[in-house]
């Protein structure tokens, strides 16, 4: 008993010593200690259930982060209480990392979780469960395999209790999964939930008590109401104070669940809610797997983000400490510093557009085509038809675009969506002047006012083409400054130039891969959607105000689709005006846009803003069903059905019934565009924002810069320099083409080594002499035609933007190719001429040579003549051969040129073979006497003789270099007046 003069300090140490040392009957006293975390959805209820747990009446606030209590119970009179301490995690599934604080290997053996998940949100009830049991059991799975080292026997008697909560002859009990502690799953919100429909209520209640009963869970359903708490207070007391749970079971989902772990079995839940076709087109490894896709194929994941709301508890003034606020104050003005040098922001601007807005307006345009016009001529030749009649057709106009209106300013993004033969490609090319084969019969386009010309589209408007034309072998900077050293004004500086293009670069993203090679479907180098970017930022080198784009994402997957569709809504922030076409973009694609022109075989279904588009078709009957995406929807609603005459007719009157509808109702509308309320102006409702550039830095393009672009000489340098760059790091194809001239120059001369003491033969020589001049420019002619097609692309839209002239591209090309031409005849010539034991004197090296040297460039420039002269590789490589199996024949050693007729003979005079193989023939023959034996008697033959009986002595030794000379001026002239006047389409462009 204690004494009156006892102090504090000696009651507590007697009260220690009652607990440590056994009482009178030899028994030990145990004072239980339980942990539990609670968990769940935002504002779920789980505060409220802890409170009435432990009957305390406070109103409930919202948790922050982590939150920790405690509750106290006598198991019996006269007894010490056990202690329960409570732990409950806020921030719905944004705070996961704190888990690991509660959650210790002291007490794990005595450790428990309530999962509490709001009934009333079915689309996030999945996501939340997963990601929280998730980090759970991987943290406990941590501490238990740690315990395997250091306690073995407590880490088996956690696994195998949980185990026990089936009896080994349960049905289930190889089929589920137990969670490694003790988990009840309260399903909170019943109130609401009740008010679901049945059906909903029945996949939402199997599904949990599959997940209950997989994981070895007790599972309860509560509410407001005091009953459905007492439930839920009763399963939280047999795991916080060791009370007795109830055995009783709630199994209709038409009344609240109550579920002890174990009580429950596969057979009675029954399969998944869905079909047996269903079930066998959903892949899953696993019954939860299964039981997952099942359920999200109902209630679709919803994207949220639980710290959206979450107030940040520093800027509390309950909570203000000066010291710790000062430190904050500190770390924030670092940070936003920093972020100066973050290099991937998505909302930062590096520069806008600094001139005037713009306005682009499409006023009842009709737009009509002559699809005769759009065939290739050579495939019209190909179906035998004769050229005055490719054109006449009357049957071959069709109306592509009708009474089209639209209007859009700088700052908005329009993107035209649709089905294929919509319009929409043609649309931008009539809006770009690049109508080709085309008519407007009626209507306008106006830019700020003006009506559109190519020389004022050419001013303010940027085209990106379908299909990326680039250089493969230069890396992004490169090709970047290449196209700033020719699109922008002469007076900028080199300082200037550069500096915008690492303004580009860092406004597309592209700086990881700045110093990457831009390559090709050939070449490995940046990715499809990179590559995308790189052809933008070439055309938004000059800071257009008008920037439009034809089908940007395709070829692209979706994740890469939507990052570039963001960086085009940043570009219209930057107080650009954005127009691309699409056919059916995904859901969060559709949501970056700012306006939307739907449209159907050339008519307009809906012109308007984007979040508007369902509200105006639920207004006429059409709302688009939940969970599917807009463009989709509507698109396909639009599409024309061409399967059968019936349902195309039937698609045809619907898209005419809605157009005529859409058109009735914007038809008072200044801008042409359909609004929820009258009063409303779209133009009103997208901000412009515009840059505050430096004085010192800020660039400004006069009006008329186009006419201050850098001139001809300029051109040539900067293309000259591109050209070299390009080809000279092409090191397989230049190794390949050395190897080629190596591997043809020893097996000729290698057919004719050995003959240093005897001289080949008249015959020999002849063969040897032709074949040297007749066999390499093949291969040279095969390789240039497919090298200039496969640069044709990118040649006729350079010089349709202007970006240099026809005469700078030519010289340059000429130029640049000529070492590796050097090169290549160097390495054919040179051994050829010694393994075959030809004169050795140096000026009859030297000048044969110099011979092969002019009659391979002679093929190299027929070879350049015919790839600009003809639109398709077939056809250049098929004209290229005609033209030199002619000159072959024709060279005076197939057949004697004296006994060619007349159109043959004429041929020879232009085949360059020919003056080749007459200049070697008197290089080699002129100063050498052959010997003949006949019998006993041997004859001296002089070798020009020789020529002359080959008639190859009609004309001095120089004709033949003027001749070869003239001739590949000639070809040279011609091939510039390809360039000059045919368009440089490829076949892709036709």
């Amino acid at each position: 008993m204690p004494k009156a003069s006892d102090t504090l300090w000696d009651l507590a140490i007697a009260e220690v010593e009652k607990r440590e040392n056994p009482d009178d009957d030899g028994k030990r006293v145990e004072i239980s200690e339980k942990s539990i975390l609670f968990m769940g959805n935002k504002n779920g209820g789980k505060t409220t259930i802890i409170l009435r747990c432990l009957e305390r009446e406070e109103i409930p606030k919202p948790t922050l982060a982590l939150e920790y209590t405690f509750g106290r119970r006598a198991r019996r009179h006269n007894t010490p209480k056990d202690i329960a301490h409570f732990w409950e995690l806020g921030g719905g599934t944004s705070l996961l990392e704190l888990i690991r604080i509660p959650i210790t290997s002291n007490n794990i053996r005595s450790f428990a979780v309530v999962l509490v998940l709001d009934l009333s949100k079915p689309n996030e009830l999945w996501t939340t469960m997963e990601k929280l049991l998730q980090v759970t059991r991987n943290h406990v799975n941590k501490i238990l395999t740690k315990l395997e080292k250091t306690n073995p026997e407590v880490a088996t008697e956690i696994k195998q209790r949980m185990r026990n909560n089936l009896q080994r002859d349960h049905p289930d009990y190889e089929l589920v999964d137990p969670f490694p502690i003790p988990l009840v799953i309260i399903g909170s919100k019943y109130d609401i939930f009740h008010e679901f429909d049945s059906e909903m209520r029945k996949i939402i209640s199997k599904t949990l008590r599959f997940v209950s009963h997989y994981y070895g869970a007790s599972l309860v359903f509560t509410g407001k109401s005091e009953a459905l708490l007492l439930k839920a207070r009763v399963l939280i007391n047999h795991l916080a104070f060791g009370y007795d749970r109830s055995k009783s079971v709630s199994v209709d989902h038409n009344k609240p669940l109550f579920i002890p772990a174990g009580l429950d079995s596969l057979s009675q839940i029954g399969p998944p809610p869905t079909s047996d076709s269903d079930i066998g087109k959903m892949r899953a490894n696993t019954p939860l797997e299964l039981w997952k896709k099942v359920f999200e194929k109902m209630f679709p994941p919803k994207s949220f983000c639980d710290l959206q709301d979450t107030k940040d508890p520093a800027q509390d003034l309950q909570y203000a400490e000066y010291e710790v606020d000062v430190m904050r104050a500190q770390k924030n003005q670092t940070k936003a510093q920093d972020t100066i040098f973050c290099s991937e922001e998505d909302n930062s601007l590096y520069f806008t557009y600094t001139g005037k807005p713009n306005v682009l307006e499409v006023k009842e345009l009709n737009y009509q085509v002559n699809m005769a016009s759009q065939i290739p001529w050579y495939e019209s030749l190909a179906q035998m038809k004769m050229p005055w009649t490719w054109k006449s057709d009357p049957r071959s106009h069709v109306s592509i675009i009708q009474n089209l209106n639209l209007k859009v300013q700088s700052g908005q993004m329009l993107a035209i969506i649709g089905s294929t033969a919509g319009g929409k490609t043609s649309l931008l090319d009539v809006i770009t002047c690049r109508d080709h084969g085309g008519k407007i019969k009626s209507g306008q386009i106006m830019i700020n006012n003006k009506p559109s010309t190519p020389h004022l589209v050419k001013k303010c408007i940027a085209h990106v083409r379908q299909d990326d034309r680039l250089l493969p072998h230069l890396t992004v900077r490169e090709t970047l400054l290449f196209v700033a050293k020719l699109r922008l004004p002469k007076f900028f500086s080199d300082s200037q130039r550069k500096k915008r293009v690492e303004d580009v670069i860092a406004e597309l993203r592209l700086r990881q891969c700045a110093n990457t090679r831009v390559g090709n479907e050939y070449l490995r180098g940046v990715s499809g959607g990179e590559r995308r970017r790189v052809s933008i930022g070439v055309q938004l080198l000059w800071n257009p105000g008008i920037l439009i784009l034809d089908e940007p994402t395709s070829g692209l997957d979706s994740f890469t689709a939507h990052n570039l569709v963001i960086t085009l809504s940043r570009l219209a922030r930057g107080n650009r005006l954005v127009l691309l076409s699409l056919h059916q973009p995904r859901s969060d694609i559709f949501q970056l846009f700012d306006l939307v022109l739907l449209m159907t075989s050339g008519v307009t279904v809906y012109s308007g803003t984007a979040k508007d588009m369902v509200p105006y078709f639920t207004e006429l009957g059409y709302p688009c069903p939940r969970y599917s995406n807009p463009a989709d929807f509507y698109v396909d609603l639009t599409s024309i059905d061409k399967q059968t005459a019936e349902k195309e007719m039937e698609s045809r009157k619907r898209a005419n019934t809605l157009a005529n509808l859409f058109l009735e109702k914007v038809k008072n509308f200044d801008d042409f565009l359909w609004k929820v309320t009258e009063g409303d102006n779209v133009a009103t409702t997208f901000s412009k924002q515009r840059s505050h550039l430096n004085a010192e830095e800020a660039i400004n393009m006069p009006h008329h810069s186009s006419d201050q672009l850098p001139g001809a000489l300029k051109q040539f340098t900067i293309l000259l320099s591109r050209q070299v760059s390009n080809d000279f790091r092409d090191l397989s194809t230049l190794l390949i083409h050395g190897f080629e001239a190596l591997l043809m120059s020893l097996l000729i001369g290698f057919l004719y080594y050995g003959h240093e003491k005897t001289r080949l033969s008249i015959r020999d020589t002849t063969a040897l002499l032709y074949m040297i001049g007749a066999l390499i420019p093949f291969t040279v002619i095969l390789d240039v035609i497919a090298k200039c097609h496969s640069e044709r692309a990118m040649l006729y839209h350079d010089l349709e933007d202007g970006m240099y002239s026809v005469s700078p591209y030519f010289f340059a090309k000429i130029l640049g190719e000529l070492p590796e031409h050097c090169a290549f005849v160097i390495i054919y010539g040179v051994p050829i001429y010694w393994l075959a034991n030809l004169i050795p004197e140096p000026e009859h090296f030297l000048l044969n040579f110099l011979s092969v040297w002019l009659a391979v460039y002679s093929a190299r420039a027929m070879a350049l003549w015919v790839a600009a002269l003809l639109p398709t590789l077939q056809l250049s490589a098929f004209f290229g051969n005609v033209l030199f199996t002619s000159f072959y024949l024709s060279g005076g050693f197939v057949i004697s040129l004296e006994n060619l007729w007349t159109v043959p003979f004429w041929v020879s005079k232009i085949s360059f073979l020919r003056w080749n193989f007459q200049g070697m023939m008197q290089i080699q023959f002129t100063d050498l006497t052959y010997e003949m034996t006949v019998g006993n008697t041997t004859f001296q033959i002089p070798g020009k003789l020789v020529t002359e009986a080959l008639d190859l002595a009609s004309h001095p030794l120089y004709v033949s270099y003027l001749v070869l000379a003239g001739i590949v001026c000639s070809f040279l002239l011609l091939y510039y007046l390809s360039l000059r006047f045919i368009k440089q389409k490829s076949n892709q462009d036709w």
